[in-house]
């Protein structure tokens, strides 16, 4: 259940003990109410079996879990190596940068906490209920060389009081949509922030799938003109295969959450506001934004020094195990299929088919479909508890959408294919006649004092009109980016 990506909880195992007990006509004491067993029993268990343990499960997305796998990866860094060799840059860590966003709330996150025994309730002060979220753009390489960070907030104005106390060389954009970056703001980056930083030659530039890193042709003839090697990552392993996701970004948020609660201790009954943010993230952007923390993120995704065996085996877990081996054995007769409790304590007789199979294993035996597709019995036991606790098998969804693929995004034929999208996207205004409403044309003749000449106004064909693109929905999954 743990390969498959659902692991079991405690009432998961107290349930499936008693459901088996009662099923195999154990006698227990286990509580007939509530159909568990007893957490003494759990314990026990525990005691018994010393290579289980309790621990805290991260979620995963349905898509990352099936988009990690060994095809997309072995493919990924068969292009890194390519890229690598073909423009001299496996000797070159100064050369091979990594770029990200992440979000931070302005408030604090409770944590564990020392509190009374027995006590009801334990309460956290926090700034508000759910704080304003701004993005900070990172960007490093393999040298351990970190840029100062460039951060993103949703608004019009730029008041000199929101870049109090940020980290020397900080940047800030304003967006009036949202807070997350768009293509725009990325190509400002690259101008402004990231070529003056840039050394001399070709560099390689890895980042995620976002749209503002993929879809402005503008900004990759930019990137081309100035010897920028875009390198796509697949859809959905930035947590195993993005320097900065494995080895700053983490630590970051933890950092940053900490210095809020500090700063709220310290002033009791005030709120955290844009004022505040530029000392919040120079205190934590020194710890998390560190040489040691570039240097080791680059070695643990396998990119500097090249290495495709740093992902772990363990990361591709349920990619592995997506498909349940469903046992085919004609032979085992209905009454097996539901055992009863004395043919799970006996052991299973010998099958005479079997026995005549060893003795005849000197004569040639004609192949059949049957033996091809065996797989070995499962135990009258296996069968009792896939019965009682189904093993889930991950299903590919029916609704089938783009596949992001890892790709170099300056490529002449990438480039070529965004350029055709975008004149593609672009809607080709019709005119056509439409009359106005009479009272419409009325106001306007009162207002106007004009004769009684008929009003033309010029529509959009609904035909012509594309659909909008997000930059900030996945081409494979259609979930929103997370920060």
């Amino acid at each position: 259940m743990q390969r498959r990506g659902f692991p079991l909880t405690r009432d998961d195992l107290r349930r499936i003990a008693y459901e088996y007990a009662a099923q195999i006509g154990i006698k227990h004491r286990f509580n007939n109410e509530t159909k568990k067993a007893g957490y003494d029993w759990l314990n026990a268990f525990l005691r018994r079996n010393p290579d289980i343990s309790v621990r805290k499960s991260e979620g995963v997305s349905i898509a990352r879990s099936q988009a990690m796998n060994r095809q997309e990866v072995e493919a990924y860094f068969e292009l890194l190596r390519t890229t690598l060799e073909e423009h001299n840059l496996f000797d070159k860590p100064g050369h091979i940068y990594n770029m990200d966003e992440s979000g931070l709330q302005l408030n604090s996150r409770p944590g564990h906490v020392l509190a009374a025994k027995g006590s009801k309730a334990v309460s956290t002060v926090t700034s508000t209920e759910r704080g304003e979220t701004i993005t900070v753009i990172g960007c490093c390489n393999a040298e351990g060389t970190v840029l100062p960070p460039a951060c993103i907030m949703k608004g019009k104005n730029k008041k000199p009081e929101f870049t109090d106390n940020m980290a020397p060389g900080s940047i800030l954009y304003m967006s009036q949509k949202s807070a997350y970056i768009n293509s725009t703001i990325f190509l400002e980056w690259l101008r402004d922030h990231f070529l003056p930083r840039k050394p001399a030659g070709k560099v390689l530039l890895i980042l995620d799938g976002h749209g503002s890193h993929s879809t402005s042709i503008e900004m990759l003839n930019f990137c081309d003109s100035n010897d920028i090697i875009l390198l796509c990552l697949p859809s959905h392993t930035t947590h195993y295969l993005q320097p900065l996701d494995r080895a700053v970004f983490k630590s970051l948020k933890g950092n940053f959450y900490n210095a809020c609660r500090l700063w709220l201790k310290n002033h009791p009954g005030r709120r955290i506001t844009r004022q505040q943010f530029g000392q919040l993230l120079q205190e934590s952007w020194g710890k998390s934004a560190s040489n040691e923390n570039a240097v080791s993120g680059f070695r643990a995704c396998g990119i500097f020094p090249f290495n495709p065996q740093a992902i772990p085996d363990f990361a591709f877990a349920i990619a592995d195990n997506g498909e349940l081996p469903v046992p085919v054995d004609d032979a085992v007769p209905e009454k097996t299929k539901q055992p009863n409790s004395k043919n799970l304590r006996d052991p299973l007789p010998d099958k005479p088919e079997r026995t005549e199979l060893r003795e005849e294993k000197d004569e040639p035996q004609p192949s059949t479909s049957k033996e091809i597709r065996h797989v070995p019995e499962e135990s009258p036991m296996t069968k009792l508890l896939h019965g009682i606790s189904p093993v889930p098998v991950l299903v590919q969804s029916a609704k089938k959408r783009a596949k992001q693929v890892a790709s170099l995004l300056t490529s002449p034929e990438n480039r070529k294919e965004c350029l055709q999208k975008s004149l593609k996207k672009k809607p080709t205004k019709e005119k056509m006649m439409v009359k106005t409403p009479k009272s419409q044309k009325r106001k306007t003749m009162r207002d106007s004092s004009s004769s009684d000449e008929a009003e033309v106004v010029f529509a959009e064909s609904s035909d012509s009109a594309g659909e909008e693109f997000n930059e900030n929905e996945c081409v494979g999954c259609g979930n929103m980016f997370e920060t």
